[in-house]
């Protein structure tokens, strides 16, 4: 599609849009529609095609030619699975979610990587299907590669098409990011100016939030208030976007408002000079040619979160199955060593901040948790966590099984009920919780783990900052492989008794 065509039909299209985002004279977003457009006409185009491919395929002459003068039933199966594998492929990658803006070389790219996987994988399938199990030839090779190409460059087109909606809606008044500076200072002001008049970038600043001004440095633009004040502009004003202008040595500041900025779906960026955060995922976003830090959001959406969630129920359940004889053998030992219940269970606080009742086999005296204020100036872990390396509770078959990690194995019920996943974060005690500084909050984003990466990678060697610097970084860099490393690395660690006690 040329681009005289795609600027024709975006101004087509674009009216049937703007009643969708119009409420009672106000401007709303109307980027969900658009994506939501832009979804259904993924799903359209690719039935389409099917119709349309089938129908060449029966009527065309170049295909009888090619002896290819038919479609089976397993040709049409290719064309959907292909079609569902390359929209599930950007989905998962946020092609359609209701915060996207469409960028030309980004939506390119990944409509291209996900049809060429979908495509490799099919084809590679179907090549196995012929050569092992149905007999030669069964599939259409031209009507695959007709429909795989024709399908590919019809998202692309759409893809086009919704950034030319995207843009003409900027130009033309609609839609805007409404974004706040944070900073009234010089290079706050900079930031403003640079932004200012420039509609087709689709962004609206509202004004500035500093600490200490309460006048603005440019008269259109007021100051809004202080960085307490982010939560009440966001659900007030709907502010979608800040840009950090803050000088580096107010680091605390900036990590409290990336922190909190994240949590409330707020996307954060930084100009370069305040780059001092450590802990986020960072990607380069620029604005006609000012450069910011892009914060990312964790990488752990709706999608993601389904994926993993199948992945714990799972492995769980098939553990649960192989570890029976073991719980019986633990069970028995306990109730014969050492008074009390055979398991502990003590409250931690999982995603989102709720508490739930962690299970495991009691490796401790029965009061262990009343004598544990007593013995708090003995603690060598550092942070907001309680550790003991020769810890008087400990049972001597509970030392045992805490050095060999078999005092875990009831978390597995926790991971059933959902209340734990196989991997994730430490689960902290409520205690530690109301010790958490700000960037620490975003351990609680998903649910904790019966490992983790704090689990292999040193267990009584890493500090509290070390332990939630890893765990954010598998957030914001969650994948299944990831995890079914993290696993596999668990056992040689446990084998070994490294870090335990």
């Amino acid at each position: 599609m040329s681009g005289g065509l795609r600027h024709l039909a975006a101004v087509m299209i674009w009216p049937s849009f703007r009643s969708i985002i119009r409420v009672k004279g106000e401007e709303v977003s109307g980027k969900s529609s658009l994506t939501r457009w832009v979804r259904s006409a993924d799903i359209l185009a690719g039935a389409f095609l099917i119709i349309l491919v089938y129908l060449l395929a029966n009527t065309s002459k170049d295909f009888a030619a090619a002896g290819q003068n038919s479609l089976t039933h397993l040709d049409v199966m290719f064309f959907v699975v292909y079609s569902v594998m390359a929209l599930t492929g950007i989905a998962i990658n946020g092609g359609y979610a209701s915060g996207k803006r469409f960028s030309r070389l980004e939506d390119i790219s990944a409509v291209l990587k996900n049809s060429a996987v979908s495509f490799v994988l099919l084809v590679t399938t179907a090549f196995i299907l012929e050569d092992f199990i149905l007999s030669d030839n069964i599939f259409s090779r031209p009507a695959i590669l007709l429909f795989a190409f024709s399908f590919t460059f019809a998202l692309i087109d759409i893809r086009l098409v919704a950034h030319a909606i995207q843009g003409h809606q900027f130009v033309t008044g609609g839609y805007r990011k409404k974004m706040v500076i944070i900073g009234a200072g010089a290079e706050g002001e900079k930031v403003y100016r640079h932004l200012q008049g420039k509609n087709w970038l689709g962004i609206k600043c509202l004004g500035f939030v500093d600490q200490r001004r309460v006048v603005s440095p440019v008269g259109e633009a007021p100051v809004l208030g202080r960085v307490e004040d982010l939560p009440r502009l966001t659900a007030e004003q709907g502010v979608e976007e800040v840009i950090i202008a803050l000088p580096p040595e107010e680091h605390d500041l900036m990590t409290k408002i990336v922190n909190n900025g994240i949590r409330r779906n707020v996307k954060v960026r930084l100009i370069p000079d305040a780059l001092t955060y450590p802990y986020s995922k960072v990607d380069i976003k620029e604005y006609d040619g000012l450069a910011l830090i892009d914060v990312k959001t964790p990488s752990l959406n709706a999608l993601h979160r389904g994926i993993k969630r199948m992945m714990d129920v799972g492995i769980a359940l098939v553990l649960l199955v192989f570890d029976m004889p073991m719980f019986a053998i633990i069970t028995l030992i306990i109730k014969l060593t050492s008074p009390g219940p055979v398991i502990f269970r003590q409250t931690r606080i999982g995603r989102d901040g709720k508490s739930f009742e962690m299970m495991k086999f009691r490796s401790m005296v029965a009061d262990a948790d009343k004598q544990r204020q007593t013995l708090e100036r003995r603690n060598e872990a550092h942070g907001p966590i309680f550790k003991i390396r020769d810890d008087p509770r400990i049972t001597p078959f509970g030392r045992f099984i805490r050095r060999t990690s078999l005092d875990e194995l009831p978390q597995i019920f926790n991971v059933i009920k959902g209340e734990m996943s196989m991997v994730g974060p430490r689960p902290p005690l409520p205690e530690e919780v109301g010790r958490y500084k700000a960037h620490h909050l975003r351990r609680l984003a998903v649910r904790p783990g019966v490992t983790g990466l704090w689990q292999v990678s040193g267990r009584d060697r890493r500090d509290f900052e070390e332990m939630a610097t890893l765990d954010l970084y598998y957030i914001e860099n969650w994948s299944g492989w990831m995890d079914l490393k993290i696993i596999l690395k668990t056992i040689p660690v446990v084998l070994s008794r490294r870090g335990a006690y």
